[in-house]
């Protein structure tokens, strides 16, 4: 395997998914798909694409961005190929299935119907890989003082407590991995329960068969995409290595990001339940929901500034003036 301290490599890999839906398995498989595919290929980047996408943020999306995949036309496929190296399904919803339910609009179907590299597997059973033990149990704790968990054992199902909706992935993972139980009918919460350790009453989940497959499967996912670099004049041993660093300390900057919040967030429960009086309690409640609100401003700015930036990437100047940069980078590689 290469070594992650610098990479020397870069290339582009788009995920068709379904990360503007709010189930578990919406959120956790094109994170594990992306944690997976940059393990095998460090310094690599990944755009998300999702029928709606960020014009459709959620709180359940945790802040990943997803650009809308827009009309199905040539210019768009083009648009797409042009941009990254290799493209993979990896939507829940199988298909031929009618988005028209979920999304109150069929637009995205042709997409989702092309013969392109497919996620086949249940990628849930490697969720266990997405967030450490220690942040799962000071999530939990947060969760009760928060009224979202209970106190105690508690089984999530039909007849126990329904797994928190209005909350980042980050949140349900911990909900999952701290349940006494979990009762379901969902193959992603099942396989997500299965990798985090928690017994489960559902599909039945060979963890360590499917983990295999999977895993096999995304090796076959990371050859294919170097291979296309290879085809589309990419040179393994000298890739914009400047590029490849920024992209991850961009992705490391994220992940210092969320801790910082789920640190702050603990302090602001740590007051709501210090609080004596109730005006001092709605006050902080209502301090919170400020929050909230912030962190969905920032995900619709974000979302905007990604608008802008595509659009700046479609004008004639920035697509004319390519072939002389290219030239230009070249030779100052020369």
């Amino acid at each position: 395997m290469r070594a992650e301290s610098r990479p020397t490599t870069v290339g582009a890999i788009a995920l068709w998914g379904s990360s503007d839906l709010p189930g578990l398995g919406d959120q956790v498989v094109p994170r594990v798909l992306e944690r997976e595919l940059l393990t095998r290929l460090p310094g690599w980047r990944v755009t998300h694409y999702a029928p709606l996408g960020w014009s459709r943020p959620s709180v359940a999306d945790g802040g990943l961005v997803a650009e809308p995949l827009g009309e199905h036309t040539p210019e768009r496929l083009q648009q797409i190929a042009d941009a990254v190296h290799l493209s993979i399904l990896c939507a829940t919803f199988s298909r031929g299935t009618n988005l028209t339910a979920l999304y109150g609009t069929s637009a995205a179907e042709p997409f989702f119907a092309m013969d392109l590299p497919t996620v086949t597997v249940n990628l849930a059973v490697l969720a266990d890989t997405l967030v450490p033990a220690e942040i799962l149990a000071a999530r939990t704790l947060q969760l009760r003082q928060l009224g979202e968990l209970p106190e105690g054992d508690y089984v999530i199902g039909p007849d126990g407590i329904e797994l928190p909706e209005d909350v980042v992935v980050e949140d349900k993972l911990a909900a999952i991995a701290s349940a006494k139980k979990v009762v379901t009918d969902d193959p992603y919460v099942a396989a997500t329960a299965a990798a985090l350790g928690t017994p489960v009453q559902g599909p039945v989940i060979d963890v360590r068969m499917l983990a295999k497959q999977a895993r096999a499967q995304i090796d076959e996912f990371a050859e294919a995409a170097e291979a296309a670099l290879v085809e589309r004049g990419g040179d393994l041993k000298r890739r914009i290595a400047d590029l490849a660093a920024e992209n991850a300390a961009l992705r490391h900057a994220h992940a210092r990001l969320r801790h910082r919040m789920l640190h702050e967030r603990q302090i602001l429960v740590d007051k709501l339940m210090a609080a004596d009086d109730s005006e001092a309690v709605e006050r902080l409640r209502a301090e919170l929901e400020h929050e909230r609100h912030l962190h969905r401003e920032a995900l619709a700015r974000a979302a905007e500034d990604h608008r802008e930036l595509n659009a700046l990437r479609q004008t004639k100047l920035l697509r004319w003036s390519q072939p002389l940069r290219d030239t230009y980078g070249k030779i100052r590689r020369a």
